[in-house]
């Protein structure tokens, strides 16, 4: 296709067999809910089937309403974009031209849309009958965000703005009028023209409001409300007399367009808002555009509509499929439509959504004249107040609601410690599979975890008994999580908070594995490839400069990412903020915890770049560092709510999925089953071997036999050097030899216990080492024993015989296979 700047397609001859192919578009009827009781009268989602037959979600991104000609279009990621006809109850698909990041219909301009394009940032204006390009606009340097058009009766210009900059086009020949810049921490949040388009408003990024009256562009006022911060938002009435402001922060600020005053401020908190992050008038019947009523879209995902003038909530909406990402409201209020963090478009009837409203409302008064004073309307018989076991259980579901747990996590940053494991289990959706549980329990201490002590040091013998038996039960549960070696360290901390319920503690820390933990054992047992690469890219999309410094450092993801997520954060974080990332990790999306690493990265960035070599930042993700939580969270969410599509976590993620309730639990499968064979053939090779010619202690002292002999060779021409000048026969120097290394030998089976200890380290080292356990020797080590060794060369104790001395060496080998005889032979 060609897209040339102000060229119309019209014109090139080539193009008409693709224009007689876009003439066809075929429309499919639709069908409406005609009363719906949710307000509900359609819902959208976009499903397609890959070449191996799997069925794939495409999530839509944006909307836009025409309410003078009844019409809605709708695009996906794919770049799709779809046309909804209300008026004739038809909808159809336009030719793709490419993933676009915003919609807008040209005002009093039958089926023309403006696209905005992701790719080349240009601004294609499309016949919604056909999907023919007629014109493009480009020269903008970033994605555009905002589409607006002014209603002033002198200028009627065309607004497009990106984060970085906005551009005002004059309607006549689509030449560029005026071009507002920004400045990194000054980005544009929003920008739009006043109802009437007197006025150009902008939101920027450091709080701040710039108003511009539009005939001139001359600035008129700048508002900075100290009450107001992280400012996200702003709305206009359709008089325009008013202007809602809102933000993160929990206030709401109402600003009057006459006097330049604020007319009034409300605390969101009072009605369980925790901050905003849009906001829209919903424009109503003879109301006279002073809209009472604005909706607003809450940090957790919740649309709420508050009436301004007795300042009540009075409607929630909150679909049970998922929480809402974004909303757009018509022109003249008759529809709006609510975008699914999974990507459905839910479409709402306005007057139905009121309706149910008032129903709600009479319900209630109705339900108050009822009731004779003094009493409650919620009092029951005595006989009734001795509720069920299943009841109670039932009420402690909806009052443990996650939208409410949300509510009260987003408002107070943190769920009561009294009562996180309850919490935790209502979030996470554990089964209680006792039956099942007790099976594995009854497996006993798995081999793979029978010396874990050995592996760590803990005081606590009920936290070291609740380790084993954890570890155990995963592992019997799935072979993978025996042979995985960060498994202990990541579960360690849940251990610590959840090991009084040793059935939680299990279901928890699945749960975690199975849904929390997606992608990590795809390569096992090497990284996780697929995740460090999704966070990489996280990484670079939000602070590309501090990824060049780990590239310039010679820091791969691995250090940055891998050692954080393998200990779930533990060792970067003390207790408390660790109780409080987990609190918001398991009341999110799986992709929550890939957007924190990013976060913590980012937060620290300054103390990162001061470290300039590889040591000092591995050592860095292996302490606690001093960090201001809350804005290590609020960048996580930030993270998960502005990351684009394409390289979100949650597009190669699955939703959360609750373990099973029944008699087992269901299978884990998210590993290569190549593993757990290659981990199985080598057991069995020990196995074998240990059938072979030579037993484990046989080998042991023949090995070391050979090591004396060694030794033994060279020690007698050292002695041959030193005594060559005597001039005595060769006979008396054989003989001196002998002597000499009778004493060195007799000096090395005497030696204190100091050096019998360093000699034991020694051996075990060089000989047990490939089947056993793993130490380290440090330089001075060697050197210390280097000059031990020198010295009892030159040592002239007296001498004992051959006989005696080995022996005794016989014993010490067999004494140090005793020690190690119950250490752990697995392959590792």
């Amino acid at each position: 296709m060609f897209l040339g700047s102000y060229k119309n397609i019209d014109t090139i001859s080539n193009g008409t067999r693709q224009e007689r192919e876009r003439e066809a578009v075929e429309k499919f009827d639709i069908k409406l809910k005609s009363k719906p009781k949710d307000g509900v009268v359609l819902q959208l989602h976009h499903t397609v089937r890959d070449s191996n037959g799997e069925c794939r979600r495409i999530r839509f991104s944006s909307g836009v309403f025409d309410d003078s000609h009844d019409k809605l279009a709708c695009a996906d990621n794919a770049g799709n974009i779809f046309i909804l006809d209300f008026s004739d109850l038809k909808f159809w698909k336009l030719p793709g031209t490419g993933a676009c990041t915003a919609l807008q219909f040209v005002p009093n301009k039958q089926d023309t849309l403006i696209v905005a394009m992701a790719k080349k940032y240009e601004m294609n204006f499309l016949d919604t009958e056909t999907g023919r390009i007629s014109l493009t606009l480009p020269g903008h340097t970033a994605p555009v965000r905002h589409i607006s058009f002014s209603n002033h009766v002198k200028t009627n210009n065309l607004l497009t703005a990106s984060p970085v900059e906005a551009i005002l086009w004059e309607l006549r020949n689509y030449t560029k009028y005026f071009t507002l810049n920004t400045y990194l921490g000054a980005q544009i949040q929003q920008i739009m023209f006043s109802p009437a388009g007197d006025y150009l408003v902008a939101c920027f990024q450091n709080d701040t409001v710039q108003i511009w009256k539009h005939e001139n562009m001359k600035s008129v006022k700048q508002i900075i409300p100290s009450e107001l911060k992280h400012m996200k938002s702003i709305a206009f009435t359709m008089n325009g007399r008013a202007m809602a402001m809102a933000g993160l922060a929990n206030m709401l600020i109402l600003f009057s367009m006459d006097t330049w005053k604020a007319l009034k401020s409300i605390n969101m908190s009072k009605y369980n808002i925790s901050g905003a992050h849009q906001i829209a008038f919903i424009p109503q019947l003879f109301d006279g555009g002073a809209n009472k009523i604005l909706a607003i879209l809450s940090s957790d995902c919740i649309l709420y509509l508050l009436d301004l003038e007795s300042l009540n909530i009075i409607h929630i909406i909150h679909p049970e499929s998922s929480g809402i990402r974004k909303f757009v409201v018509s022109p003249t209020g008759k529809y709006f439509l609510c975008i699914l963090q999974l990507g459905e478009v839910n479409i709402y009837n306005c007057s139905f959504v009121m309706d149910s409203v008032q129903n709600c409302q009479n319900v209630v008064v109705e339900t108050m004249k009822k009731e004779t004073p003094g009493t409650s309307a919620f009092k029951v018989p005595s006989e009734q107040q001795t509720h069920s076991k299943s009841q109670i259980e039932q009420k402690m579901r909806v009052c443990m609601d996650s939208a409410r747990l949300r509510r009260i996590l987003m408002q107070y940053g943190e769920y009561p410690d009294k009562f996180r494991s309850i919490i935790w289990r209502s979030l996470l959706d554990t089964p209680r599979n006792k039956a099942a549980y007790s099976a594995l329990i009854d497996k006993g201490i798995h081999p793979a975890y029978k010396d874990i002590e050995k592996q760590f040091t803990i005081h606590s013998a009920v936290t070291l008994k609740s380790l084993k038996r954890l570890l155990s039960c995963l592992s019997h549960w799935c072979p993978l999580f025996g042979v995985m070696k960060f498994l202990p360290g990541f579960v360690f901390p849940f251990v610590k908070v959840l090991q009084k319920d040793p059935l939680l503690l299990f279901e928890s820390v699945a749960s975690v594995l199975c849904n929390y933990c997606q992608l990590w054992f795809e390569y096992a047992p090497f990284p996780p490839i697929s995740v460090l690469a999704i966070v990489e890219n996280i990484l670079a999309e939000h602070d590309q400069p501090l990824l060049n410094h780990f590239c310039d450092v010679g820091v791969t993801s691995q250090t940055y990412a891998l050692k954080i997520l393998e200990t779930a954060f533990s060792e970067v974080l003390t207790c408390s903020e660790w109780l409080i990332l987990w609190d918001h990790v398991l009341s999110n999306e799986p992709a929550f915890i890939l957007m924190a690493v990013v976060s913590y990265n980012i937060v620290q960035r300054n103390a990162l770049k001061r470290l300039k070599s590889h040591e000092q930042l591995e050592n860095f993700f292996h302490m606690q560092n001093p960090i201001d939580k809350k804005t290590f969270l609020k960048k996580a969410y930030v993270l998960l709510n502005e990351t684009p599509d394409d390289i979100h976590p949650r597009r190669f993620f699955k939703s959360y999925v609750a373990l099973e309730k029944g008699g087992c639990y269901q299978q884990f499968t998210g590993y290569p089953k190549a593993t757990i064979c290659l981990k199985l053939a080598k057991k069995d090779r020990r196995k074998n071997s240990k059938t072979e010619k030579y037993t484990l202690k046989e080998l042991t002292t023949k090995t070391q036999e050979k090591e004396i002999n060694n030794r033994a060779k060279h020690e007698p021409s050292d002695h041959k050097s030193e005594n060559s000048d005597e001039g005595s026969s060769q006979e008396t120097r054989i003989e001196r030899h002998r002597k000499a290394k009778r004493k060195t030998r007799d000096t090395v089976l005497n030696r204190g216990d100091c050096y019998a200890k360093e000699t034991r380290e020694e051996l075990i080292e060089s000989i047990i080492y490939p089947a056993t356990i793993h130490l380290q020797r440090n330089k001075s080590a060697e050197e210390k024993t280097n000059k031990k060794d020198k010295e009892a060369k030159h040592s002239r104790p007296k001498t004992k015989k051959k006989e005696h001395k080995t022996e005794s060496l016989e014993k010490e080998v067999e004494k140090l296979i005793r020690t190690y005889t119950n250490s752990d032979l697995s392959d590792t």
